[in-house]
Protein backbone atom coordinates (compact mmCIF):
# COMPACT_ATOMS: atom_id res chain seq x y z
CA UNK A 1 0.00 0.00 0.00
CA UNK A 2 1.63 3.07 -0.96
CA UNK A 3 1.08 6.77 1.15
CA UNK A 4 0.28 9.12 0.10
CA UNK A 5 2.88 12.59 1.31
CA UNK A 6 0.85 16.01 2.04
CA UNK A 7 3.48 16.93 -0.61
CA UNK A 8 2.72 14.73 -3.31
CA UNK A 9 -0.63 13.92 -3.65
CA UNK A 10 -2.79 11.64 -5.90
CA UNK A 11 -3.47 12.89 -9.09
CA UNK A 12 -4.13 17.16 -9.05
CA UNK A 13 -5.09 16.34 -4.89
CA UNK A 14 -5.12 14.99 -1.76
CA UNK A 15 -8.66 15.48 -1.63
CA UNK A 16 -10.92 14.54 -4.18
CA UNK A 17 -14.38 16.00 -2.95
CA UNK A 18 -14.99 15.36 0.48
CA UNK A 19 -12.86 13.23 1.17
CA UNK A 20 -9.23 12.95 2.19
CA UNK A 21 -6.77 10.43 -0.04
CA UNK A 22 -4.89 8.50 2.49
CA UNK A 23 -3.13 5.45 0.02
CA UNK A 24 -3.70 3.83 -3.21
CA UNK A 25 -4.53 0.25 -2.99
CA UNK A 26 -4.75 -0.64 -5.89
CA UNK A 27 -4.20 0.19 -10.06
CA UNK A 28 -5.27 -1.25 -13.57
CA UNK A 29 -5.14 -0.34 -17.63
CA UNK A 30 -8.39 1.91 -17.22
CA UNK A 31 -8.00 3.47 -13.26
CA UNK A 32 -6.79 3.80 -9.37
CA UNK A 33 -8.54 2.76 -6.26
CA UNK A 34 -7.57 4.85 -3.71
CA UNK A 35 -8.35 4.33 0.46
CA UNK A 36 -9.85 7.11 1.32
CA UNK A 37 -11.97 8.98 4.53
CA UNK A 38 -15.41 10.55 4.53
CA UNK A 39 -14.12 13.46 7.21
CA UNK A 40 -17.22 14.64 7.95
CA UNK A 41 -18.48 10.92 8.57
CA UNK A 42 -15.06 9.50 10.20
CA UNK A 43 -15.56 6.60 8.07
CA UNK A 44 -12.96 4.93 5.36
CA UNK A 45 -13.73 4.52 1.64
CA UNK A 46 -12.56 3.03 -1.76
CA UNK A 47 -12.59 5.24 -4.60
CA UNK A 48 -12.73 5.03 -7.72
CA UNK A 49 -11.15 6.73 -10.34
CA UNK A 50 -10.08 6.76 -14.46
CA UNK A 51 -6.99 7.30 -15.43
CA UNK A 52 -5.88 11.01 -17.23
CA UNK A 53 -3.88 9.90 -19.11
CA UNK A 54 -6.08 7.83 -21.37
CA UNK A 55 -7.24 9.31 -24.77
CA UNK A 56 -10.02 10.65 -25.23
CA UNK A 57 -12.17 7.85 -27.02
CA UNK A 58 -11.03 5.35 -24.53
CA UNK A 59 -12.07 7.52 -21.75
CA UNK A 60 -14.86 8.44 -23.10
CA UNK A 61 -16.25 4.15 -23.20
CA UNK A 62 -14.60 3.52 -19.36
CA UNK A 63 -16.51 6.64 -18.35
CA UNK A 64 -20.02 5.40 -20.02
CA UNK A 65 -19.50 2.19 -17.91
CA UNK A 66 -17.80 4.10 -14.44
CA UNK A 67 -21.58 5.42 -14.65
CA UNK A 68 -23.21 3.06 -15.59
CA UNK A 69 -21.53 0.93 -12.54
CA UNK A 70 -22.98 3.68 -10.23
CA UNK A 71 -26.35 3.44 -11.83
CA UNK A 72 -26.26 -0.49 -11.49
CA UNK A 73 -25.18 0.24 -7.86
CA UNK A 74 -27.19 2.83 -6.91
CA UNK A 75 -30.24 1.25 -6.69
CA UNK A 76 -29.18 -2.14 -4.64
CA UNK A 77 -28.86 -2.63 -0.86
CA UNK A 78 -28.33 -5.77 -0.50
CA UNK A 79 -25.99 -7.68 2.15
CA UNK A 80 -23.80 -9.52 -0.13
CA UNK A 81 -23.81 -6.75 -3.18
CA UNK A 82 -20.85 -3.34 -2.45
CA UNK A 83 -22.49 -0.33 -1.32
CA UNK A 84 -21.85 2.70 -3.41
CA UNK A 85 -21.88 5.94 -1.47
CA UNK A 86 -21.23 8.53 -4.25
CA UNK A 87 -20.90 9.31 -7.83
CA UNK A 88 -18.95 12.78 -8.74
CA UNK A 89 -16.17 14.52 -10.70
CA UNK A 90 -13.98 16.76 -9.13
CA UNK A 91 -11.53 18.67 -11.64
CA UNK A 92 -11.70 16.53 -14.10
CA UNK A 93 -11.46 13.38 -12.57
CA UNK A 94 -14.69 11.12 -12.47
CA UNK A 95 -15.09 9.08 -9.18
CA UNK A 96 -16.94 6.46 -7.47
CA UNK A 97 -16.53 6.11 -3.92
CA UNK A 98 -17.75 2.96 -2.26
CA UNK A 99 -17.69 0.91 0.81
CA UNK A 100 -14.30 -0.45 2.17
CA UNK A 101 -13.89 -4.17 2.34
CA UNK A 102 -11.19 -5.66 4.46
CA UNK A 103 -10.91 -8.97 3.03
CA UNK A 104 -9.65 -11.22 0.25
CA UNK A 105 -11.02 -11.89 -3.23
CA UNK A 106 -12.24 -15.66 -4.12
CA UNK A 107 -9.32 -15.41 -6.46
CA UNK A 108 -6.73 -14.98 -3.88
CA UNK A 109 -8.57 -17.70 -1.38
CA UNK A 110 -8.56 -20.43 -4.49
CA UNK A 111 -4.75 -19.95 -4.96
CA UNK A 112 -3.72 -20.28 -1.80
CA UNK A 113 -6.39 -23.11 -1.26
CA UNK A 114 -8.02 -21.21 1.78
CA UNK A 115 -10.86 -22.25 1.06
CA UNK A 116 -13.05 -26.11 2.80
CA UNK A 117 -16.53 -27.39 1.07
CA UNK A 118 -18.43 -25.44 3.67
CA UNK A 119 -17.23 -22.18 3.16
CA UNK A 120 -17.13 -22.59 -0.58
CA UNK A 121 -20.58 -23.80 -0.86
CA UNK A 122 -21.15 -20.70 1.83
CA UNK A 123 -19.96 -18.15 -0.11
CA UNK A 124 -21.27 -19.27 -3.72
CA UNK A 125 -24.85 -19.31 -1.64
CA UNK A 126 -24.29 -15.60 -0.42
CA UNK A 127 -23.50 -14.49 -3.61
CA UNK A 128 -26.38 -16.13 -5.75
CA UNK A 129 -28.39 -14.19 -3.11
CA UNK A 130 -26.99 -11.15 -4.34
CA UNK A 131 -27.19 -12.04 -7.81
CA UNK A 132 -31.41 -12.83 -7.24
CA UNK A 133 -31.46 -9.47 -5.98
CA UNK A 134 -29.97 -7.39 -8.84
CA UNK A 135 -31.62 -9.64 -11.16
CA UNK A 136 -35.45 -8.84 -9.54
CA UNK A 137 -34.69 -5.49 -10.11
CA UNK A 138 -32.93 -5.73 -13.56
CA UNK A 139 -29.27 -5.97 -13.23
CA UNK A 140 -27.72 -8.17 -14.84
CA UNK A 141 -23.98 -8.37 -13.63
CA UNK A 142 -22.25 -10.01 -16.68
CA UNK A 143 -18.58 -10.25 -15.13
CA UNK A 144 -19.21 -12.59 -12.38
CA UNK A 145 -15.56 -14.11 -11.79
CA UNK A 146 -13.34 -14.55 -8.87
CA UNK A 147 -11.83 -11.34 -8.40
CA UNK A 148 -15.21 -9.70 -8.21
CA UNK A 149 -15.94 -11.34 -5.15
CA UNK A 150 -14.81 -10.20 -2.21
CA UNK A 151 -15.07 -12.45 1.36
CA UNK A 152 -14.17 -10.51 4.42
CA UNK A 153 -14.25 -11.40 8.01
CA UNK A 154 -16.91 -14.11 9.00
CA UNK A 155 -16.87 -15.72 5.73
CA UNK A 156 -19.26 -13.20 4.19
CA UNK A 157 -19.56 -12.51 0.41
CA UNK A 158 -19.92 -9.08 -1.51
CA UNK A 159 -20.07 -8.90 -5.22
CA UNK A 160 -18.01 -5.85 -6.88
CA UNK A 161 -17.56 -4.64 -10.14
CA UNK A 162 -20.60 -3.42 -11.61
CA UNK A 163 -18.94 -1.86 -14.24
CA UNK A 164 -20.20 -3.63 -17.48
CA UNK A 165 -23.80 -4.34 -16.00
CA UNK A 166 -26.98 -4.39 -17.89
CA UNK A 167 -29.30 -2.60 -16.46
CA UNK A 168 -33.01 -2.65 -17.46
CA UNK A 169 -33.22 0.71 -18.24
CA UNK A 170 -29.70 1.29 -19.36
CA UNK A 171 -28.80 3.73 -22.24
CA UNK A 172 -25.18 2.34 -22.35
CA UNK A 173 -24.49 0.99 -26.02
CA UNK A 174 -21.36 -1.30 -27.05
CA UNK A 175 -20.10 -1.82 -30.85
CA UNK A 176 -20.89 -5.08 -32.32
CA UNK A 177 -18.80 -7.42 -31.56
CA UNK A 178 -17.36 -5.87 -28.77
CA UNK A 179 -16.33 -8.68 -25.56
CA UNK A 180 -17.25 -7.28 -22.57
CA UNK A 181 -16.62 -9.76 -19.54
CA UNK A 182 -13.54 -12.30 -18.78
CA UNK A 183 -13.44 -14.94 -20.98
CA UNK A 184 -12.67 -18.05 -18.57
CA UNK A 185 -15.84 -16.86 -16.91
CA UNK A 186 -18.40 -16.46 -19.75
CA UNK A 187 -21.34 -17.82 -20.24
CA UNK A 188 -22.29 -19.71 -24.20
CA UNK A 189 -24.79 -17.16 -24.70
CA UNK A 190 -21.99 -14.27 -24.31
CA UNK A 191 -19.37 -15.93 -25.94
CA UNK A 192 -20.98 -16.24 -29.34
CA UNK A 193 -22.44 -12.68 -28.89
CA UNK A 194 -26.30 -13.67 -28.18
CA UNK A 195 -28.39 -11.39 -25.84
CA UNK A 196 -28.24 -12.64 -22.40
CA UNK A 197 -30.14 -12.39 -19.35
CA UNK A 198 -30.17 -13.38 -15.46
CA UNK A 199 -29.00 -16.89 -16.20
CA UNK A 200 -25.93 -15.85 -17.91
CA UNK A 201 -24.69 -14.68 -14.11
CA UNK A 202 -25.71 -18.43 -13.21
CA UNK A 203 -23.61 -19.53 -15.57
CA UNK A 204 -20.51 -17.68 -14.84
CA UNK A 205 -21.06 -18.60 -10.99
CA UNK A 206 -21.85 -22.16 -11.58
CA UNK A 207 -17.80 -21.58 -13.18
CA UNK A 208 -16.54 -19.96 -10.10
CA UNK A 209 -18.42 -22.43 -7.72
CA UNK A 210 -16.68 -24.88 -9.71
CA UNK A 211 -12.93 -23.60 -9.07
CA UNK A 212 -13.53 -23.18 -5.57
CA UNK A 213 -14.88 -26.74 -4.97
CA UNK A 214 -11.65 -28.13 -7.51
CA UNK A 215 -8.79 -25.21 -7.57
CA UNK A 216 -9.51 -25.22 -11.27
CA UNK A 217 -11.61 -23.96 -13.77
CA UNK A 218 -13.36 -27.03 -15.74
CA UNK A 219 -12.65 -25.75 -19.16
CA UNK A 220 -8.93 -24.88 -19.70
CA UNK A 221 -7.15 -24.43 -23.42
CA UNK A 222 -3.79 -22.96 -24.23
CA UNK A 223 -5.56 -19.64 -25.65
CA UNK A 224 -8.91 -17.74 -25.44
CA UNK A 225 -10.10 -19.07 -28.87
CA UNK A 226 -10.01 -22.98 -27.14
CA UNK A 227 -11.77 -21.71 -23.69
CA UNK A 228 -14.29 -20.49 -25.46
CA UNK A 229 -14.69 -23.34 -27.56
CA UNK A 230 -15.02 -25.54 -24.36
CA UNK A 231 -17.43 -23.08 -22.84
CA UNK A 232 -19.72 -23.83 -25.80
CA UNK A 233 -19.03 -27.29 -26.43
CA UNK A 234 -17.24 -28.51 -23.77
CA UNK A 235 -18.38 -31.20 -21.15
CA UNK A 236 -17.59 -30.47 -17.61
CA UNK A 237 -16.56 -33.47 -15.59
CA UNK A 238 -17.60 -33.46 -12.43
CA UNK A 239 -16.09 -31.42 -9.93
CA UNK A 240 -15.87 -35.14 -7.46
CA UNK A 241 -13.34 -35.98 -10.25
CA UNK A 242 -10.68 -33.60 -8.87
CA UNK A 243 -11.93 -33.60 -5.07
CA UNK A 244 -14.06 -36.74 -3.53
CA UNK A 245 -15.31 -34.62 -0.79
CA UNK A 246 -17.67 -33.60 -3.33
CA UNK A 247 -21.10 -34.95 -2.76
CA UNK A 248 -22.96 -36.27 -5.57
CA UNK A 249 -25.73 -33.37 -4.59
CA UNK A 250 -23.26 -30.81 -5.31
CA UNK A 251 -22.27 -32.31 -8.76
CA UNK A 252 -26.02 -32.71 -9.85
CA UNK A 253 -25.98 -28.86 -8.79
CA UNK A 254 -23.21 -27.73 -10.57
CA UNK A 255 -24.09 -29.92 -13.64
CA UNK A 256 -27.21 -28.04 -13.70
CA UNK A 257 -25.77 -24.01 -13.50
CA UNK A 258 -23.75 -24.75 -16.22
CA UNK A 259 -26.06 -26.55 -18.28
CA UNK A 260 -25.95 -25.04 -21.97
CA UNK A 261 -29.31 -25.24 -22.68
CA UNK A 262 -31.12 -21.55 -20.84
CA UNK A 263 -34.46 -23.60 -20.25
CA UNK A 264 -32.52 -26.89 -18.87
CA UNK A 265 -30.02 -24.10 -16.35
CA UNK A 266 -31.48 -23.10 -13.04
CA UNK A 267 -34.05 -20.13 -13.67
CA UNK A 268 -33.00 -18.12 -11.19
CA UNK A 269 -30.19 -17.46 -8.43
CA UNK A 270 -32.41 -17.95 -5.36
CA UNK A 271 -33.06 -21.57 -6.12
CA UNK A 272 -29.40 -22.13 -6.89
CA UNK A 273 -28.94 -20.26 -3.18
CA UNK A 274 -31.62 -23.09 -1.95
CA UNK A 275 -29.84 -25.81 -2.98
CA UNK A 276 -26.24 -25.06 -1.60
CA UNK A 277 -27.77 -24.18 1.71
CA UNK A 278 -29.47 -27.86 1.19
CA UNK A 279 -25.95 -29.43 0.77
CA UNK A 280 -24.06 -27.53 3.53
CA UNK A 281 -25.50 -30.32 6.50
CA UNK A 282 -23.58 -33.37 4.07
CA UNK A 283 -20.42 -31.08 4.44
CA UNK A 284 -19.15 -30.61 7.93
CA UNK A 285 -15.40 -31.16 7.96
CA UNK A 286 -14.40 -31.72 4.87
CA UNK A 287 -11.49 -29.47 3.79
CA UNK A 288 -10.18 -27.28 0.45
CA UNK A 289 -9.80 -28.86 -2.96
CA UNK A 290 -6.88 -31.35 -3.06
CA UNK A 291 -4.61 -31.16 -5.90
CA UNK A 292 -4.86 -33.59 -8.26
CA UNK A 293 -2.98 -34.24 -11.82
CA UNK A 294 -5.19 -34.80 -15.07
CA UNK A 295 -3.88 -37.91 -14.97
CA UNK A 296 -5.77 -38.93 -11.37
CA UNK A 297 -8.87 -36.66 -12.77
CA UNK A 298 -9.71 -38.69 -15.53
CA UNK A 299 -9.03 -41.95 -14.09
CA UNK A 300 -11.77 -40.63 -11.46
CA UNK A 301 -14.32 -39.52 -14.23
CA UNK A 302 -13.88 -42.76 -16.02
CA UNK A 303 -14.61 -44.92 -12.66
CA UNK A 304 -17.69 -42.46 -11.70
CA UNK A 305 -18.84 -43.07 -15.32
CA UNK A 306 -18.82 -46.46 -14.96
CA UNK A 307 -20.63 -47.16 -12.03
CA UNK A 308 -23.54 -44.70 -13.03
CA UNK A 309 -26.39 -44.24 -14.77
CA UNK A 310 -25.95 -41.54 -17.67
CA UNK A 311 -29.22 -39.97 -18.07
CA UNK A 312 -29.47 -37.37 -21.12
CA UNK A 313 -31.19 -34.44 -19.93
CA UNK A 314 -32.01 -31.58 -22.15
CA UNK A 315 -29.18 -32.19 -24.16
CA UNK A 316 -26.63 -32.52 -21.96
CA UNK A 317 -25.68 -35.71 -19.61
CA UNK A 318 -26.39 -36.01 -15.79
CA UNK A 319 -24.99 -38.35 -13.54
CA UNK A 320 -27.52 -40.04 -11.76
CA UNK A 321 -27.47 -43.29 -9.54
CA UNK A 322 -30.02 -44.23 -7.63
CA UNK A 323 -31.42 -43.32 -4.29
CA UNK A 324 -32.97 -45.14 -1.88
CA UNK A 325 -34.15 -42.04 -0.31
CA UNK A 326 -36.06 -41.04 -3.17
CA UNK A 327 -37.41 -44.37 -3.86
CA UNK A 328 -38.71 -44.95 0.34
CA UNK A 329 -40.37 -41.22 -0.17
CA UNK A 330 -42.48 -42.24 -3.53
CA UNK A 331 -43.25 -45.51 -0.91
CA UNK A 332 -44.76 -43.12 1.51
CA UNK A 333 -45.72 -40.38 -0.69
CA UNK A 334 -46.69 -42.19 -3.80
CA UNK A 335 -47.59 -39.85 -6.73
CA UNK A 336 -50.49 -40.08 -9.58
CA UNK A 337 -48.63 -42.99 -11.03
CA UNK A 338 -47.89 -44.39 -8.19
CA UNK A 339 -50.86 -44.46 -6.58
CA UNK A 340 -52.73 -46.19 -9.50
CA UNK A 341 -49.81 -48.96 -9.63
CA UNK A 342 -49.86 -49.47 -5.72
CA UNK A 343 -53.89 -49.46 -5.39
CA UNK A 344 -55.74 -52.98 -4.72
CA UNK A 345 -57.06 -54.50 -7.34
CA UNK A 346 -61.26 -54.24 -6.73
CA UNK A 347 -61.61 -57.93 -8.48
CA UNK A 348 -61.39 -61.29 -6.37
CA UNK A 349 -57.74 -62.99 -7.20
CA UNK A 350 -58.65 -65.61 -9.16
CA UNK A 351 -56.24 -68.74 -10.13
CA UNK A 352 -56.36 -67.28 -13.85
CA UNK A 353 -55.28 -63.83 -12.93
CA UNK A 354 -52.84 -65.03 -10.36
CA UNK A 355 -51.05 -67.27 -13.39
CA UNK A 356 -51.18 -64.37 -15.82
CA UNK A 357 -49.39 -62.19 -13.62
CA UNK A 358 -46.62 -64.25 -12.90
CA UNK A 359 -44.40 -63.64 -15.42
CA UNK A 360 -42.18 -66.73 -15.30
CA UNK A 361 -45.44 -69.10 -15.64
CA UNK A 362 -46.27 -66.97 -18.71
CA UNK A 363 -43.07 -67.55 -20.48
CA UNK A 364 -42.99 -70.88 -19.91
CA UNK A 365 -46.68 -71.40 -21.60
CA UNK A 366 -45.39 -69.67 -24.47
CA UNK A 367 -42.49 -71.50 -25.49
CA UNK A 368 -44.74 -74.99 -24.73
CA UNK A 369 -47.02 -73.60 -27.32
CA UNK A 370 -44.43 -72.80 -29.59
CA UNK A 371 -42.70 -76.15 -29.42
CA UNK A 372 -46.08 -77.84 -30.41
CA UNK A 373 -46.67 -75.59 -32.80
CA UNK A 374 -43.24 -76.62 -34.49
CA UNK A 375 -44.02 -80.18 -34.42
CA UNK A 376 -47.47 -80.06 -35.70
CA UNK A 377 -45.57 -77.99 -38.24
CA UNK A 378 -43.20 -80.72 -39.19
CA UNK A 379 -45.20 -83.59 -38.68
CA UNK A 380 -47.80 -82.44 -41.40
CA UNK A 381 -45.30 -81.67 -44.00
Amino acid sequence: MTELPPDQPAEKSEHIGRYRLVSEIGRGAMGIVYLGEDEGLGRRVAIKTILASMDTVEQAGYLARFKQEAKALGGLNHPSIITVFEFGDEGGIAYLAMEYLEGKDLRELISARKLDLSSAVDVAAQVADGLAFAHGRGVVHRDVKPGNVMVIEGNRAKVMDFGIARVRTSDLKTQTGLMLGSPRYMSPEQVLGRAVDHRSDIFSLGLVLYEMLTGAPPFGGNDIHQIMYQICNGRAPPPSASNPAVTRSLDLIVARALEKDLDARYQDANALAADLRACLPELAGAGPAPVVTAGEAASRVASIEAATVVMPIAGMHVLSRFASDTALKRLTEPRGDDRRRMAPSTDPPTLARRLLSDGDFLLAVALIAAAIAAASYIATS
